[in-house]
């Protein structure tokens, strides 16, 4: 078997269940251009849409799931999300330099959250990040995440689920359609998971 189930969760409004199987480069292969479409509808639909090519999906996913791994929930057959993560010493934005409190060596990173628009706000995303945290907090302390700082449904999320804002943020250049640019300031926070 190509994927291992790890948990099986009851959805209202519809969803008669949610299934969360283990992501990781093993697995992925079987699952990438479904999760390249995922990625690609998460990312360049609704309120908080950026043009992104698909080499730079493919190139980016196929890196991500080099070094790391995460969770994937389907309703049915359908992939609803997927939830990406390295070791925080991966994202080489991370600012090491202004974040003592936060151990490099022992903390995640979750580099991705992705909920098909079709799922958005049926519980699919929390789902996802509380399954993985659970998994995780045997061989980690910490985990960060960075968001958006427009994406106030993102950021409620993550502060519901106990992550707390650090005092840094980023800004990365991306784009509206081919030619516009714009920048993106991105929040970091964090949550200690053991």
């Amino acid at each position: 078997m190509f994927v291992q189930q790890s948990n099986i969760i009851g959805m209202k409004e519809g969803f008669s269940q949610i299934r969360v199987f283990r992501l990781d480069q093993f697995n992925y292969p079987k699952f990438r251009k479904k999760i390249i479409d995922l990625y690609l509808n998460a990312f360049t639909t609704g309120e908080y849409a950026q043009y992104i090519p698909l080499e730079s999906a493919e190139s980016t996913l196929d890196e991500m799931l080099r070094n790391g791994w995460g969770n994937m929930a389907f309703v049915g057959d359908k992939l609803a999300g997927v939830l990406i993560a390295l070791p925080l010493s991966h994202d080489n934005d991370f600012p090491h330099n202004k974040c003592f409190r936060i151990p490099v060596e022992s903390s995640l990173y979750i580099a991705e959250v992705m909920t098909h628009s079709d799922f958005r706000g049926k519980g699919v995303a929390s789902k996802l990040i509380e399954n993985f945290l659970e998994e995780a907090k045997d061989n980690y302390t910490d985990v960060v995440i960075r968001v958006w700082d427009k994406n106030e449904p993102a950021l409620s999320l993550y502060e519901k689920m106990g992550f707390e804002r650090m005092d840094v943020d980023i800004v990365q250049t991306k784009f509206r359609d081919k030619n516009e640019a714009f920048e993106m300031r991105k929040i970091y926070l964090f949550k200690r998971i053991r």
